[in-house]
Protein backbone atom coordinates (compact mmCIF):
# COMPACT_ATOMS: atom_id res chain seq x y z
CA UNK A 1 0.00 0.00 0.00
CA UNK A 2 3.08 2.27 0.59
CA UNK A 3 4.20 2.03 -2.77
CA UNK A 4 0.61 2.78 -4.60
CA UNK A 5 0.39 6.16 -2.19
CA UNK A 6 3.99 7.00 -3.07
CA UNK A 7 3.32 7.06 -6.59
CA UNK A 8 0.37 8.92 -6.81
CA UNK A 9 1.52 11.38 -3.80
CA UNK A 10 5.13 12.36 -5.56
CA UNK A 11 4.10 12.71 -8.83
CA UNK A 12 1.91 15.81 -7.35
CA UNK A 13 4.38 17.05 -5.63
CA UNK A 14 6.52 17.42 -8.74
CA UNK A 15 3.39 18.69 -10.58
CA UNK A 16 3.06 21.55 -7.54
CA UNK A 17 6.84 22.06 -8.25
CA UNK A 18 6.50 22.64 -11.95
CA UNK A 19 3.36 24.28 -11.96
CA UNK A 20 5.03 26.79 -9.49
CA UNK A 21 8.03 27.33 -11.72
CA UNK A 22 5.82 28.02 -15.15
CA UNK A 23 4.33 30.69 -12.98
CA UNK A 24 7.50 32.46 -12.68
CA UNK A 25 7.91 32.52 -16.67
CA UNK A 26 8.10 35.44 -17.67
CA UNK A 27 6.93 33.94 -21.52
CA UNK A 28 3.21 33.69 -19.56
CA UNK A 29 3.20 37.41 -18.39
CA UNK A 30 1.20 39.08 -21.49
CA UNK A 31 -1.70 36.23 -20.18
CA UNK A 32 -1.11 37.25 -16.30
CA UNK A 33 -4.31 39.54 -16.97
CA UNK A 34 -6.84 37.15 -18.42
CA UNK A 35 -5.30 34.08 -16.61
CA UNK A 36 -6.25 36.40 -12.89
CA UNK A 37 -9.29 37.50 -14.29
CA UNK A 38 -10.98 33.24 -15.08
CA UNK A 39 -8.66 32.35 -11.68
CA UNK A 40 -11.28 30.65 -10.16
CA UNK A 41 -11.66 28.57 -12.67
CA UNK A 42 -8.66 28.67 -14.31
CA UNK A 43 -6.87 27.59 -11.46
CA UNK A 44 -8.08 23.92 -10.17
CA UNK A 45 -7.91 22.99 -14.59
CA UNK A 46 -4.60 24.00 -15.14
CA UNK A 47 -3.65 22.18 -11.96
CA UNK A 48 -5.66 18.95 -12.85
CA UNK A 49 -4.32 18.99 -16.29
CA UNK A 50 -0.45 19.94 -15.78
CA UNK A 51 -0.67 16.98 -12.71
CA UNK A 52 -2.51 14.93 -15.53
CA UNK A 53 0.29 15.52 -18.03
CA UNK A 54 2.97 14.95 -15.60
CA UNK A 55 1.71 11.90 -14.98
CA UNK A 56 1.22 10.40 -18.51
CA UNK A 57 4.49 11.96 -19.24
CA UNK A 58 6.38 9.70 -16.70
CA UNK A 59 4.66 6.40 -17.38
CA UNK A 60 5.84 6.80 -20.43
CA UNK A 61 9.35 7.58 -19.87
CA UNK A 62 9.30 4.90 -16.72
CA UNK A 63 10.49 1.73 -18.35
CA UNK A 64 13.07 3.81 -20.55
CA UNK A 65 14.43 5.62 -17.73
CA UNK A 66 17.18 4.52 -14.75
CA UNK A 67 15.71 2.48 -11.73
CA UNK A 68 17.13 5.52 -9.72
CA UNK A 69 15.30 8.41 -11.53
CA UNK A 70 12.44 6.35 -11.34
CA UNK A 71 12.49 6.36 -7.85
CA UNK A 72 12.77 10.00 -7.43
CA UNK A 73 10.53 11.27 -10.05
CA UNK A 74 7.31 8.40 -9.23
CA UNK A 75 8.28 7.56 -5.58
CA UNK A 76 9.03 3.94 -6.51
CA UNK A 77 10.44 1.72 -8.98
CA UNK A 78 8.22 -0.87 -7.73
CA UNK A 79 4.34 -1.22 -9.34
CA UNK A 80 2.06 -1.03 -6.71
CA UNK A 81 -0.03 -4.29 -6.10
CA UNK A 82 -3.24 -4.79 -4.10
CA UNK A 83 -4.29 -6.77 -1.73
CA UNK A 84 -7.63 -8.79 -2.94
CA UNK A 85 -8.50 -10.22 0.62
CA UNK A 86 -9.20 -13.57 -0.95
CA UNK A 87 -11.89 -12.19 -3.17
CA UNK A 88 -11.29 -14.03 -6.88
CA UNK A 89 -14.37 -12.57 -9.13
CA UNK A 90 -16.49 -14.75 -11.42
CA UNK A 91 -16.87 -13.17 -14.26
CA UNK A 92 -16.32 -9.72 -15.71
CA UNK A 93 -19.18 -7.07 -15.47
CA UNK A 94 -21.44 -7.33 -18.15
CA UNK A 95 -20.80 -11.22 -18.93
Amino acid sequence: MLISILRTFIPYVWGIVVGSLLSAVPVLEPLREQLLAYGDLAVPVIAAILAGLWYTLWRWLEPKLPVWLVRVVLGSAQAPSYDTGGYEPEGTLGA
